[in-house]
């Protein structure tokens, strides 16, 4: 019916419409005649008034084509149209559905022709209003006789006949819409009346079929109900408000021990069910209450009696059944809960046992239940944090344990998750005893949901000796993580220190030991200062390298008599061109009236590590000199020790300098000057100095200079003088021919091994480049001996030893490596893998020829 009244009111405003478009149309009509006949009157006469009622004339037409153009926009300009509707003349209370109509219908073929043809009337009348505002111009200047005038006479009849016809076919058009326009919203009308009346009588036979199945669908409940309520294992039956059975189902009987419902219905069931109160004027059984209160009741501690006399323990439910707000009666849901009480029996008693396992436990056991409260507090826990059991319970969790788990997504103590989750894991607590004393703890935590709520039960174990174990071992695997880095680091630069070095000595001794070209005594003597200089330089490297065992007490000594003298003397020629650089003149003095220039003193050091010593000594004291400036080194003998002293007069150091001289890496601010050093000098002198069993002493005087003092103990013994160097034949000392491979990546180590191997004309010498190439040539022609370098660019001699023994045919090469890494691990490591010898550059002549000459004899 609504959508009946809705079209209604719909065709009766668009029929509104439509009548205000004809009613529109007659006053376009007549503007457009009226302007016709202004138009030609002016034409004629020229009179100003004329021309006056011809604009006045388009005033409708106008408007008219205003309100179209803004309705014809791509966004419609409804307030412009309703100006230019007024304009034409229309009633305002039919702009709105002229508009309204205007949208819907105007690309509706019916529609569109006669808006065609008003945009095609509008065009034209602007033509004459551009012929008559033309003409005008020039009447109102005087001038009849001008073109524009003469085509006004001409084109106004034309233009007129094409307007009175344009308003002939819009008249036309636009009737033609109306009527059809009529005759449609007939057809709708008349088709959503049958349509209503078709629907209606469909709907009544449908709510007929409806209500049959209703009546079905209630049938069909009852009875499921009853089935539902036989099924259920709960006893359940109703009372009146007079305490008579109106239903029962089947658990009950059972429970109750009845055969037929018969025997229970419409009798007073709790006078048979319960038993009679021992006292008279006794309160009912609460059972018995709800259809007489009117209210829900749970009943726990109830007993029903069977029909043989015995009795059960319940649980029951009492509903109200209201009607309008009054009680007829009441549900009784009951249950046998004789087995749940004999379970509670149970449980408790098993609750007994588990408190006492409970304290019997190492480890401390905390549960808690609502708010973090403390419920279960066992003996170890009252060990753990000093606090009885009876004063801990009933406490929040954290009083014992006050931050939440570390670094674990579990659930502090006494929140317990809904699943669950954290549960077994271990995390890391700290717990505060009663004294306010702290301590690590380790806790395990389980959750368990409850009918009076979540608990969280938490074992706890003092883990303060676990937590300094971990700690000492933590601390004993940082530092062999840094020893590692730090002997990684010290053989990368024993390496790359050695490798150039080998250049400097070898050479230096293939120029020596040149039987072709002898050099010459001057050049002999350049020669030594080479080897010299560079021998120290490669003692020094191997002190780097032995810092490391300094510091971690693995210094080896070799403890003999040495020449103090002679190491003296080296020690002075080595920082010789130093000090002449600087212009410092170095000499040797006797310090002590028994001692002699010239006498020999022995003492008892490692030779190589006394001279170390002595040349940064001497370095430090012509380093840190005055221009011009003197050091002296001396010695004296002091009962069994002997005293050397390096004395400079220098600029001294202040006493707070002085304290701080044997800190390591510790240039007393010498760092900002251009003075070169390390600041560990010192250091590595004082610790050598020791390991010889003596002992280095500086005492200095700012403006005065310093005194180094070395104190070493004397030997009786005389010292070892080693041998010089001879030169190596020119002819192998055997026939036999040796095919030796050399892997090495360094062309200058291969030049110089090239021309030590000269020296053993029956051996061919093969090299390769890296270790891919080695292990070609050694598969394509295995040699009789294969000399090593142990860092070949694309893999190590480790690698490439590994490589040539899974190869059946290289396996039995005999490998000897030839490298600059000298640390003893490499060593080590290189033995155990099969290599017969390590060589450590630079490379010591009779050493190579040695292993040479031991293959070719074998």
């Amino acid at each position: 019916m609504a959508v009946q009244v809705i079209v209604a009111i719909v065709s009766i405003d668009v029929l509104s419409a439509v009548r205000a478009y004809v009613t529109g149309e007659s006053l376009y009509s007549k503007g457009q005649k009226d302007a016709q006949i202004h138009l030609l009157a002016y034409a004629d006469s020229h009179d100003e008034a004329d021309y006056r009622q011809f604009v006045q004339a388009l005033t409708a037409p106008l408007g008219d084509r205003a309100a179209r153009e803004a309705l014809q926009l791509p966004q419609p300009d409804r307030a412009r149209a309703w100006q230019g509707l007024l304009a034409g003349e229309t009633h305002p209370d039919d702009i709105p559905g002229v508009i309204r109509l205007f949208l819907w219908l105007q690309d509706v073929p019916f529609m569109a022709r006669p808006i065609r043809t008003w945009t095609e009337g509008d065009g034209v009348i602007e033509q004459i209003r551009a012929l008559v505002e033309q003409a005008h111009e020039r009447i109102a200047a005087g001038d009849t006789k001008a073109v524009e005038v003469r085509e006004l006479r001409a084109r106004a009849q034309v233009l007129n006949q094409r307007m009175s016809q344009l308003e002939r076919e819009f008249s036309a058009q636009l009737g033609d819409a109306s009527r059809l326009a009529k005759r449609l919203l007939f057809v709708v009308n008349l088709g959503l009346a049958l349509l209503l009346a078709t629907t209606g009588l469909w709907f009544i036979r449908y709510s007929l079929r409806r209500q049959a199945l209703v009546e079905d669908e209630v049938r069909r409940r009852q009875q499921s109900l009853q089935r539902l309520l036989d099924s259920t294992a709960e006893g359940l039956y109703g009372v009146d408000n007079q305490g008579r059975c109106t239903f029962i189902n089947r658990a009950a009987l059972a429970m109750l021990g009845c055969q037929r419902e018969a025997e229970l219905l419409g009798r007073d069931i709790h006078g048979l069910i319960l038993r009679a109160r021992p006292v008279a004027g006794a309160a009912p059984a609460p059972a018995s209450l709800a259809h007489a209160e009117g209210r829900e009741l749970h009943v726990t501690g109830e007993s029903f009696l069977r029909r043989d006399g015995s009795s059960f323990a319940v649980e029951c439910w009492s509903h109200p059944v209201l009607q309008d707000g009054v009680a007829e009666g009441a549900v009784v849901t009951f249950f046998d809960v004789s087995e749940r009480l004999r379970m509670q029996a149970a449980l408790r008693e098993g609750e007994l046992r588990l408190a006492k396992l409970v304290d019997a436990v190492a480890d401390g056991v905390i549960t808690t239940g609502a708010h973090d409260r403390i419920l279960l507090f066992n003996r170890a826990a009252e060990r753990l944090f000093g606090v009885p059991a009876s004063e801990a319970i009933g406490s929040h969790i954290r009083r014992f344990i006050p931050q939440s788990p570390r670094a674990t997504p579990a659930p502090e103590p006494g929140h317990a998750g809904a699943n669950g989750a954290g549960s077994g894991l271990v995390h890391e607590l700290t717990g505060t005893r009663a004294n306010g004393e702290t301590f690590p703890l380790e806790a395990t935590l389980s959750h368990l949901s409850t009918d009076h709520g979540p608990l969280t039960t938490v074992v706890l174990r003092d883990v303060t000796e676990l937590h300094a174990a971990r700690a000492e071992r933590q601390a004993r695997e940082a530092l062999e993580a840094a020893s590692r880095a730090k002997t990684e680091f010290l053989s990368r630069m024993s390496h790359e220190l050695r490798t150039p070095l080998n250049a400097v000595l070898g050479f230096s001794q293939l120029l020596r030991l040149d039987t072709g070209s002898p050099p010459s005594a001057q050049q002999l003597d350049r020669i030594r200062h080479i080897e010299r200089a560079g021998s120290h330089l490669l003692a020094l490297v191997n002190d780097v390298l032995d810092l490391s065992r300094v510091e971690s007490g693995q210094m080896s000594m070799s403890l003999e008599p040495v020449d103090l003298v002679s190491v003296v003397e080296e020690s002075i020629a080595m920082v010789s061109t130093q000090a002449i650089d600087a212009g410092v003149r170095v000499e040797r003095a006797v310090l002590a009236a028994d001692l002699v220039a010239g006498g020999d003193v022995q003492v008892v050091a490692d030779r190589v590590r006394l001279r170390q010593v002595l040349v940064n000594l001497l370095n430090n004291a012509v380093k840190y000199n005055r221009a011009h400036g003197t050091v002296t080194v001396g010695w004296a003998l002091h009962g069994e020790t002997c005293h050397v002293g390096v004395i400079d007069d220098g600029p001294g150091m202040s006493p707070e300098q002085t304290a701080r001289l044997f800190e390591p890496f510790n240039r007393l601010g010498a760092e900002k000057t251009s003075i070169e050093g390390t600041g560990i000098g010192l250091f590595l002198s004082r610790r050598l100095v020791e390991l010889m069993g003596g002992e280095l002493m500086i005492t200095s005087r700012l403006g005065r200079g310093t005194v180094a003092t070395l104190v070493l103990e004397c030997s009786d013994e005389q010292a070892y003088a080693p041998p010089l160097p001879s030169a190596p034949s020119q002819h192998g000392e055997f026939d036999a021919g040796l095919n030796v491979l050399y892997a090495e990546d360094n062309e200058v180590n291969v030049e110089l091994v090239r021309q030590v191997v000269s020296f053993r004309p029956s051996i061919a010498l093969q090299v390769a480049g890296n270790g891919t190439q080695a292990l070609q040539m050694a598969r394509r022609n295995p040699p009789d001996l294969m000399l090593v370098d142990m860092h070949l660019g694309d893999m190590s001699g480790m690698d490439l030893a590994r490589a040539l023994r899974r190869d059946p045919a290289t396996a039995g090469i005999r490998l000897v490596a030839l490298s600059a890494d000298a640390l003893p691990e490499q060593i080590d490591g290189a033995l155990a893998l099969g290599f017969e010898a390590y060589l450590t550059k630079p490379i010591e002549f009779r050493k190579l020829l040695r292993v040479l000459d031991g293959h070719l004899q074998t």
